[in-house]
């Protein structure tokens, strides 16, 4: 009933057919998000949270720059937040190829309602028939294999078939949002707009949450999710900074004895105060049975959950309050047990390199730590979309009913 219900709950359907190939860390990911640019003979649009500066920086501005000489159209978006440290030569050479480079939400800006409310996506689309998302930035901290300080350890996804037309639109949507020019901003000649046959046997659900306060597609997909779990839920993420009802359905699905285990970063963070946040729900997670590990190696980037060995949530949308509620997303819902199956090998590979969190030494842990983690929780609500029409505030505590009010009385 996972599919129905997935489908009646979000209203997306899901398209079969589609091929997903899994790439782990930077070292897989760049040489093929490369050669499908470098290979783009009528279109290439792409969307990015994350475009800082360096080496893999100048190689994918060569490579869009190189196409563009090449008659090739190509369209660059990235967010005004996510790209505040980009090489503004390279946006020069782009421009000067003749590719249009816009910022989602430019800051600063005279509009500080949406300073607050970011595109996270990150999606390549290249004629029209092949994609790319997942969690990677267009920086030197993703280029390596995930096993060591400032080498981050993240997923991406290449996808071809019917489910190459969601991300597509994920693109679109966002785009015409700043090219407001209109007409002709939204086609151009060279989209022809290709039958999406059958590209492999993998089942999927393209979701789109826009860049505004409430529930959005990944928040219902999520609660869905945990709502049909029978067996074991995992989850790996950067951040784990919970909305109440999303704590509450996590602490609700532990108690009725599903296995959950949550996978977030160790030692190694770039957001120490965001990190700082999530431990404050660590307790009631653990008195709870949820299993909490910390990655060790470096810090851990991925944003995949897996469900029963039979479905996972994969793309930009991290399980925290700020891309539930507040950052425009893209995810997919997968549905292939072989594809699930190498995405738990890799949680299972990341675990070997965690620690895991002792219910017992957390609670005793000192009281600077606690009043870290105060401090920081207090501090942050702002930023992360407090009291998002019931999403992170109070009103979300009727959701699950009393017995699974866990949690302290706080907006969240």
């Amino acid at each position: 009933m996972r599919r129905p219900a997935l489908e009646a709950l979000v209203g997306v359907p899901f398209t079969d057919g589609n091929r997903i190939d899994v790439l782990k860390n930077g070292n897989q990911t760049f040489p093929a998000l490369l050669e499908a640019i470098r290979t783009a003979r009528r279109t290439i649009d792409m969307i990015w949270f994350a475009w800082s500066r360096g080496e893999v920086t100048r190689q994918v501005t060569d490579a869009l720059v190189e196409r563009a000489a090449d008659g090739v159209r190509v369209r660059v978006m990235i967010d005004g937040f996510g790209g505040k440290d980009v090489d503004r030569a390279e946006l020069g050479r782009l421009r000067a190829a003749g590719c249009p480079v816009l910022f989602y939400r430019p800051l600063p800006s005279w509009r500080p309602t949406v300073w607050n409310m970011r595109t996270h996506r990150r999606v390549l689309v290249c004629d029209e028939t092949v994609a790319f998302t997942g969690g990677t930035g267009i920086a030197r901290t993703w280029t390596g294999q995930g096993d060591r300080p400032g080498d981050w350890r993240d997923t991406a996804y290449r996808v071809q078939g019917p489910a190459v037309a969601g991300l597509r639109s994920a693109f679109v949507t966002a785009w015409m949002q700043a090219y407001v020019r209109l007409p002709g901003a939204l086609l151009t000649e060279q989209d022809e707009f290709p039958a999406l046959g059958q590209a492999g046997d993998t089942a999927v659900q393209v979701l789109r949450p826009p860049s505004q306060p409430g529930w959005n597609e990944a928040a219902i997909a999520i609660a869905a999710l945990l709502h049909t779990a029978r067996d074991t839920v995992r989850v790996a993420t950067p951040y784990a900074r919970l909305p109440r009802w999303l704590l509450e359905l996590v602490v609700a699905t532990a108690r009725r004895g599903v296995r959950v285990q949550l996978l977030v970063s160790g030692p190694h963070v770039e957001r120490p105060a965001v990190h700082l946040q999530a431990e404050t729900d660590f307790r009631p997670m653990l008195d709870a049975g949820v299993e909490i590990w910390r990655f060790q190696p470096t810090l851990m980037h991925t944003k995949v959950i897996t469900v029963d060995a039979a479905v996972a949530m994969v793309g930009t949308t991290n399980f925290d309050a700020r891309s539930l509620a507040l950052n425009e997303q893209v995810a997919m819902v997968i549905e292939d047990a072989a594809v699930v199956g190498l995405l738990d090998d890799h949680f299972d590979d990341d675990l070997g390199a965690s620690e895991r969190v002792l219910p017992a030494a957390w609670r005793s842990r000192g009281a600077r730590r606690r009043a870290l983690e105060m401090a920081a929780e207090l501090a942050g609500r702002p930023l992360r979309g407090w009291g998002a029409l019931g999403l992170a505030g109070r009103s979300s505590g009727h959701l699950l009913g009393p017995a699974a009010r866990t949690r302290r009385g706080e907006d969240g």
